[in-house]
């Protein structure tokens, strides 16, 4: 391989600016997000502006850690072909730390989305007193703290070593990723559970599910890598990684996406299939809460618009390789995601007589972007300040000869 070396690297681009236009709208998409939430909150409806606002946190919480996730996965795989486009992911992890918190904000509507918070309704329900070592606000916020940390820790120094190599060179920092990969990803998959727990399974403390954790982590997985997709598409359309993402690095990256829809599916049909045919009552809590009180229709959906749609229109090739109908895709995929934590969140919310009823999504939806314009505000920003490319990466040659199998 060392001969490939010696071919020179196409022009360096300049660091990318994302347009002002597309700044300003998201300003705009974030101030509508807070007045929402804000007259949520004045309407005397705490229940709806708290779902909002976890609906947002957790969705934009996700991509900042799928951020992380894809750099670790790709140092450990030896996946070299994403090299190029490695500053897209590293700026998504931009987030965890201010994500984290707001995450952690979370806490403060406890009274009003977990049955757990209350002290009367543990009082009298012997299952909530054997959780209740685990279900308290106090390990809320420790164990979330904790899991929270160290993806910040381990996200920082993983982006920070890739950063320096921009002025040291070297391999001994790429061996040093692979090694902090390794730990993120044994760290990622032990903490996932706890974090996707406290904020949405124990929405319904009474529920259980051994396939939920893998159910969220696919979710992170389908719509982080359908962000990065979407960005990277849209940078090579505006010229920003000529030279250096060719169509062949996009034609993986769409297969991935591709690929991310069908483990969706085949993840959500196991935990149904799982809670159908036990028909344990303490599993089927969760699908009979989405078929009554007008949640039919919106659970029939779910499948449908994360599933059915953009698996059907990413089937044709060029869907995976064009960035045009790769875009779209991905932007779909992002919005399907929106849905599915409406259909996690909203139905949960209330117990008994107050158990929330079926909704148009016209508050969750309008929070959760706010959430996510002001993921991408941050995002760009971090974009900018750094190298478009990571020049002095030793595979960098290996990736800008990358042809896919």
């Amino acid at each position: 391989m060392s001969h490939h070396h010696d071919h020179a690297l196409p022009q360096p681009p300049a660091p990318i600016r994302m347009p002002t236009s597309a700044r300003n709208v998201a300003v705009l998409l974030v101030l509508l997000g807070l007045g929402t939430l804000a007259w949520a909150f004045q309407a005397g409806r705490p229940e709806l502006a708290w779902s909002s606002y976890l609906i947002g946190a957790y969705y934009t919480l996700a991509l900042g850690v799928f951020g992380a996730l894809w750099i670790s996965v790709q140092h450990l795989g030896r996946g070299v072909w994403s090299v190029t486009m490695r500053r897209v992911p590293e700026a998504m992890t931009s987030w965890l730390l201010p994500g984290g918190l707001l995450a952690l904000a979370v806490g403060l509507g406890a009274p009003y989305l977990y049955h757990w918070s209350h002290v009367e309704a543990v009082a009298q329900d012997e299952l909530l007193q054997h959780k209740s070592p685990f279900l308290n606000t106090t390990m809320f916020y420790v164990l979330m703290s904790v899991c929270l940390g160290a993806w910040v820790l381990l996200a920082r120094a993983i982006t920070g070593n890739s950063r320096r190599q921009d002025q040291e060179g070297g391999i001994e920092l790429t061996r040093r990723n692979g090694v902090l990969s390794a730990v993120f990803v044994i760290v990622f998959a032990l903490s996932i559970s706890v974090v996707g727990f406290y904020l949405l399974m124990s929405l319904e403390p009474h529920w259980f599910s051994t396939m939920f954790a893998v159910l969220l982590f696919t979710d992170a997985l389908q719509t982080g890598t359908a962000f990065v997709a979407l960005v990277v598409g849209y940078l090579i359309l505006r010229g920003d990684f000529s030279g250096f993402v060719t169509r062949n690095h996009l034609h993986s990256l769409g297969k991935m996406v591709f690929a991310t829809t069908g483990f969706w599916a085949y993840i959500a049909l196991c935990q149904f299939l799982l809670i159908w045919y036990a028909n344990i009552p303490e599993e089927t809590v969760y699908y009979i809460r989405r078929w009554e009180n007008g949640w039919q229709p919106y659970l029939l959906l779910l499948p449908v618009v994360k599933f059915l749609v953009p698996f059907i229109f990413m089937v044709p090739r060029c869907c995976k390789r064009e960035p045009q109908p790769l875009m779209m895709a991905s932007a779909w995929l992002l919005f399907a995601q929106l849905w599915e934590l409406y259909m996690m969140v909203a139905p949960a919310v209330g117990h008994g007589e107050s158990a929330a009823h079926g909704h148009l999504p016209c508050v969750e939806f309008t929070v959760g972007v706010g959430f996510l314009a002001a993921f991408y505000l941050l995002f760009a920003y971090c974009l900018g300040r750094h190298g478009a490319v990571p020049l002095k990466d030793p595979a960098l040659q290996e990736s800008l000869e990358y042809h896919p199998a």
